[in-house]
């Protein structure tokens, strides 16, 4: 009887360390003596593509020019005072169409398609240049958001407003990852081509090497949970369970 009371208790503590997560597993950016405390960082520009929208504006001291290049400007800061402010992006941002090309007042169509932003601010300007002098042409992104859902604290659909948005960036948008959250992260990514699935590991410092460090417009990403809370240890009866073991105790101190 003694025995079976002893390996009862012994499965109990298996049980229970069992379904702890290791530290190690929850810290992020380790691998410090292997990559020392210096790593390189190299963003790649994004390209515009089609069903992008891009805030593009037209500054000029002709006031009737402006007006025209900048339709939505009055009406932009009523919405955006209002709290409409992402509404009013997507409402009088420039959408790129299949063609990969923008529709602007007077100038007309403009090829965009397969350029970074800065690269398209300098086609446009050339454009607006035939029409205006000494106008200065500006482009944004409006349709920076990323997704992030799963095991994180807060999930959701978060709007950028950062050039150079990292996986870090959006975890820590998302209200950090659970104790429960596996972090080697999943990124879909849509491309012309379809969606491209990835994984990144937060454990990693190299992860600043990553094609998927630094986030795009309509990434998607998804934290996993570990093993542990997919088997139900996450609502364990642990109440339960410390209870069965302080009387697992007591039997074997009365049997002696």
């Amino acid at each position: 009887m003694k025995h079976r009371l002893l390996f009862f208790f012994f499965i109990l503590v298996v049980a229970i360390f069992g379904s702890c997560t290791p530290h190690r597993q929850m810290v992020y950016l380790q691998d410090r003596l292997e990559q020392g405390d210096t790593l390189g960082v190299d963003p790649k520009d994004y390209k515009v593509r089609p069903n992008d929208i891009l805030h593009i504006r037209v500054t000029t001291l002709d006031a009737e020019a402006h007006a025209i290049f900048n339709m939505e400007d009055t009406r932009s800061m009523r919405s955006t005072t209002g709290g409409m402010g992402d509404l009013n992006l997507y409402i009088y941002g420039y959408t790129v169409n299949k063609e990969g090309k923008v529709q602007m007042p007077v100038v007309g169509e403009v090829e965009v398609s397969g350029l970074t932003i800065d690269e398209t601010r300098r086609r446009i300007q050339e454009e607006v240049d035939n029409y205006l002098i000494g106008a200065t042409v500006s482009v944004k992104m409006a349709n920076f958001s990323v997704s992030v859902v799963g095991e994180v604290n807060s999930p959701g659909n978060f709007y950028v407003y950062d050039n150079e948005f990292t996986i870090m960036d959006a975890i820590a948008l998302a209200g950090d990852l659970t104790d429960f959250g596996n972090r080697e992260v999943n990124v879909v990514r849509r491309t012309g081509d379809g969606l491209i699935f990835a994984s990144i590991d937060l454990a990693g410092r190299d992860i600043v090497e990553s094609d998927y460090y630094f986030l795009q417009p309509g990434d998607l990403v998804y934290v996993e949970p570990y093993r542990v809370k997919r088997l139900g240890f996450a609502q364990f009866p642990f109440a339960v369970l410390f209870s069965a073991i302080s009387t697992t105790v007591l039997l074997i101190t009365f049997i002696q």
